[in-house]
């Protein structure tokens, strides 16, 4: 039995200085917690994480992170332009689809300026009198880097070689992908770009948000990972990235797992989901073959 090589796949805000070393060594010490109780054989798990910051453009907002100081959604940002605001729109409506927008020409008016249009203002309201004041404040940044992935094809493309390079580098065969990472990684399965990955872990992932798959999967049709890919799901239901659900309701062939990681915003935090050991239990498993 070999060293198990594991490729972690990041998601958005890790900070300005995050390097692949820096995030590898983090990742590592919560996963070698996750291992504490598993056999002896799968302490030889070893995960990479190939950094992606640069290529995201830096904004003013660019480098919060999730869990700390709460962002200003009306700080000078990259104008949003139609087809975004269609984008924002659309994803915070899946936490509150059954909200009613004032259409009132004065709501949402009040809050200053700012890059955000009146419909978003309005829809930022609805969603936080049904989940809870400031809760829109910090998913509004993660949507619009989803946005800025899945529109940008050059950005998308970088994203993915980066990720590409450390599995071909280290030959791991299992990912482990958070977040944004995870549609970073569904994206290169559907595509054919990760041939040799047989194991999929994803954490705390958006993929079941309808407008999060646009541009990587046809609407209607149920996620699906290729044949012989084992796809796990682990999720918290105070994960507001999530929709705070699974995605067996969605995906064919996942299998969801519930964590609990505490309250949001610590319950997105990749470390809480890195620490389990339902985790452990499949890194385990997995190294049984490495």
């Amino acid at each position: 039995m070999g060293v198990l090589q594991i490729v972690g796949v990041h998601g958005i805000k890790q900070g300005s200085n995050a390097t692949t070393a820096g995030l590898s060594s983090s990742w590592q010490a919560s996963l070698d917690e996750a291992l504490a109780a598993e056999p002896a054989g799968a302490a030889g798990a070893v995960v990479t994480v190939p950094s992606y910051q640069a290529v995201f453009p830096r904004t003013p907002t660019r480098y919060v992170r999730l869990g700390g100081p709460e962002p200003d959604l009306l700080s000078e940002d990259r104008p949003i332009d139609e087809e975004e605001e269609a984008f924002i729109l659309r994803a915070l409506a899946a936490y509150a689809p059954s909200a009613v927008e004032d259409e009132s020409p004065e709501a949402g008016l009040t809050l200053g300026d700012g890059p955000l249009t009146p419909r978003i203002v309005r829809r930022v309201q609805a969603v936080d009198r049904k989940m809870g004041k400031g809760v829109t404040g910090r998913l509004l940044w993660f949507v619009r880097e989803a946005h800025a992935y899945l529109r940008n094809e050059e950005t998308a493309a970088a994203v993915r070689a980066a990720v590409a390079d450390a599995l071909a580098e280290t030959g791991a065969r299992m990912v482990i992908a958070h977040s944004l990472g995870s549609v970073v990684v569904y994206d290169m399965l559907s595509r054919g770009g990760a041939p040799d990955v047989d194991t999929l872990v994803t954490c705390g992932s958006p993929l079941g948000w309808l407008a999060g798959r646009k541009g990587i999967h046809s609407e209607g049709e149920r996620l699906a990972v290729p044949a012989g890919v084992e796809w796990t799901n682990l999720y918290a239901s105070k994960d507001f990235v999530t929709g705070c659900t699974g995605l067996s309701g969605l995906a064919a062939g996942v299998t969801d797992v519930e964590v609990n990681n505490g309250a949001f915003p610590s319950s997105h935090d990749i470390h809480r989901y890195l620490d389990k050991p339902a985790l452990g239990s499949l890194i385990a498993k997995a190294a049984l073959t490495a």
